[in-house]
């Protein structure tokens, strides 16, 4: 007997601390004071790392040098995108035709306004800005979520992810990008739920807006996935009334147009330069174009129509065709366009089996079936269990249901273009958010079941 009342007041005695300490936790100046802590031990010497990163890095990107002209043209000039030849400025694009202008212009601003000497390096600096700017974004939106956990674990795994991937080209910091671009979605459907603050629901909406035409800047890809999550967010938002507000209809219509507007952030850049510093447009494409990569992305694979994953696969193609088309110019583009639907057209089910092949091994990339299916299931049967004490939309909702749908795009992406990690390794970003949602929610269900039951979500 004795025995039992020790384990009884044992039992007691921990719940009571585990209940004291919770409690602590759940208070905002303890919140910030950790996350504060997580942001100097963990993000800030991440940064200084993946900075000291660059010096070690080969050459890998065959544009780089031609950014580094681009710089140094800028340096003397003031003129962005350009590059000096002969005594008259050409837009860059006449020499490195279908990148993203974002790392370019980056350079060209950092070397015109510090009048500094631009080198390779810079590139994998510019990638590491990037990619924290993105994840301190990220953490400060969950703070405002009141998600401390899902703040604090990207401040420290985040940090772990973006130091994984290192080069002298743009791809390691599309992790910055894709962190950025998610911004809108989740305030649109995650800041309602933090109370009826408008002041607070455009604060992020301007946030979220800034972050798309960066996303779209730096790579337009990640960035129209961004646009598209934000649209369908926009209409959940109206169509279940989560935002309490007067002229809900009208503000959510402005977010629409200004969403849809940021598409065209590359391209107003380009217009803007070309009239100031009076420079003739690009005969080729200043943009990523999608049919060059849809068209020999049908080659990654084995596959019955000789193609290959090769730039030189796609000239090939277009030169059988037309043999003085400009390389990456818009009738080359446009070439590769109708012969892309010609193959979709008349041979479907090999072409669906290509995607097929491709969807698969992207899944099998860090192990997402196993991981994407048992993170459903516990968050479904947790989302359930919470329902009894916090009905209606939530913030773990808004998480879990953009980072799904992002999770998707980045699928669609391997499967329509390649599945190798260099264009796939921001998923894990979301995939990290879909498992830190997970624990917040149980976390929040142990809270309202044992410790604290109310009847909204704290």
């Amino acid at each position: 007997m004795r025995r039992q009342a020790l384990i009884v007041y044992f039992e007691r005695r921990g719940a009571e601390l585990l209940r004291n300490f919770i409690a602590q936790l759940d208070r905002r100046p303890i919140q910030v004071k950790l996350l504060l802590a997580a942001l100097m031990l963990f993000c800030v010497p991440g940064f200084f790392l993946s900075l000291n990163k660059a010096d070690k890095l080969d050459h890998s990107w065959y544009s780089a040098a031609i950014w580094v002209k681009g710089a140094d043209c800028a340096r003397t000039t003031k003129a962005i995108l350009a590059i000096c030849q002969e005594g008259r400025l050409l837009p860059i694009a006449d020499v490195s035709a279908g990148d993203d202008p974002g790392p370019p212009l980056v350079l060209d601003l950092y070397a015109a306004l510090t009048d500094a000497v631009v080198t390779e390096t810079d590139i994998s600096r510019v990638n590491t800005i990037l990619n924290y700017v993105g994840i301190v974004s990220l953490a400060g939106l969950f703070l405002c979520l009141r998600l401390p956990f899902l703040s604090f674990l990207v401040l420290t795994v985040g940090a772990v992810i973006a130091n994984k991937l290192h080069s002298l080209g743009p791809h390691p910091g599309h992790l910055g990008v894709a962190c950025l671009v998610a911004l809108l979605p989740l305030a649109i459907l995650g800041v309602p739920s933090t109370g009826p603050s408008r002041a607070n629901w455009w604060l992020w909406m301007i946030a979220g807006l800034l972050g798309l035409a960066v996303g779209m800047v730096f790579r337009e890809a990640i960035g129209l996935m961004g646009v598209v999550t934000a649209l369908l967010a926009l209409g959940v938002s109206y169509f279940c009334s989560l935002m309490k507000m007067r002229h809900a209809g009208l503000a959510h219509l402005l977010i629409v147009g200004a969403t849809v507007l940021t598409i065209w952030t590359p391209y107003s850049i380009l217009r803007a330069r070309d009239a100031v510093f009076d420079i003739a447009p690009s005969t080729r494409m200043e943009q990523h174009g999608a049919w060059h990569n849809l068209y020999i992305g049908l080659g990654v694979v084995e596959n019955p129509f000789g193609i290959v994953w090769s730039d030189s696969d796609g000239a090939r193609a277009v030169q059988e065709v037309s043999p003085t088309t400009l390389y990456l110019s818009t009738e080359y583009y446009s070439i590769l366009k109708r012969r892309y639907f010609e193959i979709v057209l008349h041979h479907p089910i090999e072409v669906a089996t290509i995607y097929l092949k491709k969807a698969m091994t992207a899944l099998a990339t860090y192990k997402m079936t196993r991981l994407i299916i048992v993170l459903s299931v516990v968050f479904a049967w947790a989302r359930l269990s919470l329902a009894r004490y916090s009905a209606g939309w939530s913030s773990y909702d808004a998480v879990f249901s953009v980072s799904a749908v992002f999770v998707v795009t980045f699928l669609g992406q391997a499967a329509l273009f390649h599945y190798a990690e260099t264009y796939l390794f921001p998923v894990k970003i979301f995939l990290l958010l879909l498992s830190g949602v997970v624990v917040e929610l149980l976390l929040a269900l142990t809270r309202m079941s044992k410790f604290a039951p109310v009847s909204r979500q704290d």
